[in-house]
């Protein structure tokens, strides 16, 4: 079945929205903004709509966070038969991820949304206030792909794992970094998370060298990188922003949140299709796999 899920193009233009209400340093769980989408939801599939209301009655009325997820992953992976209501099921879980935590895993959720339903108003206008709240929630361990930084790699040469550690570093650092969306910091910011992401990845292909489950592992984080620093380009223009300036930077922006989702797809596949030792490298392509999938999915390949 051909997908139904919409270019990065159409997923970046809730970025570039319009941002309403002030950004807070937590995500809420049940915000006012979220659960307005349900009573604007078209007619579901009957189907798709039992698994979805019984994910929304443990997570509303039970309080069984485990089932709701559960029930609105269920939800999003059968996005091509109800594309609406899996964006629905994504703004929940990206909610839920926030509350947690877990800030890098909902910012994606609500980009999956927006490109789910272009042009549902109530998801665009949720989904716009979601992430704004998102951009200054702290972060979590949660918030790096795949293995936790510093992981070692059994069996490597001491010289690569000591060029890995240094790579892990480098990737510790670049998620410090928060682009800083107001007018004064904007360019500076951007500039600043993309030579950091830069260095990374040179890092990384410096261990890629040496083949087996160091080229597995460093290419899975390159692709990491990249996949990130996509997600982190969509965020709300500062309002004060020309018109002409504020289109020509969207176009920019779109195009280089494209081109780093492609890049990071790349990687993602170097990864896969490297010999590695299976109990070695199935952490991290277990995590390529997923991420890979995610990629595609929001550059509407897949």
């Amino acid at each position: 079945m051909a997908s139904t899920v919409r270019p990065v193009s159409l997923i970046l233009a809730v970025g570039f929205a319009a941002c309403t209400g002030e950004p807070r340093a937590a995500v809420a769980v049940h915000d006012s903004g979220i659960a307005a989408i349900d009573a604007a939801a078209p007619p579901p599939a009957p189907a798709a709509a039992e698994g979805y209301w019984a994910a929304f009655l443990d997570d509303v009325v039970t309080g069984d966070r485990a089932a709701a997820r559960a029930g609105y992953e269920a939800t999003l992976a059968q996005a091509d038969a109800d594309p609406a209501l899996a964006a629905r099921a994504a703004l929940r879980l990206a909610d839920l991820e926030g509350a947690a935590g877990n800030r890098r895993r909902a910012l994606e959720l609500v980009a999956r949304a927006a490109a789910l339903a272009p042009g549902d108003d109530a998801v665009q206008d949720s989904a716009v206030r979601l992430r704004a709240r998102l951009v200054t929630a702290p972060s979590g361990a949660a918030d790096v792909r795949g293995p936790p930084v510093g992981s070692s790699l059994p069996g490597v040469p001491a010289r690569v794992a000591a060029a890995f550690a240094e790579a892990e570093a480098a990737l510790a650092d670049v998620h410090r970094r928060r682009l800083k969306p107001v007018l004064e910091a904007l360019s500076t910011s951007v500039r600043a998370k993309e030579r950091a992401t830069e260095a990374a990845a040179r890092a990384y292909r410096a261990v890629a060298e040496t083949r087996g489950l160091a080229r597995v592992a460093a290419q899975y984080r390159i692709g990491s990188l990249y996949h990130d620093l996509a997600i982190e380009l969509v965020f709300d223009l500062p309002p004060e922003l020309e018109p002409g300036v504020a289109l020509q930077l969207r176009r920019t922006l779109r195009a280089s949140a494209v081109g780093y989702l492609r890049k990071a797809a790349a990687a993602y596949r170097i990864c896969l299709a490297e010999t590695a030792p299976q109990a070695d490298a199935a952490p991290w392509r277990v995590a390529a796999e997923t991420d890979l999938r995610g990629a595609e999915e929001l550059l509407g390949t897949r």
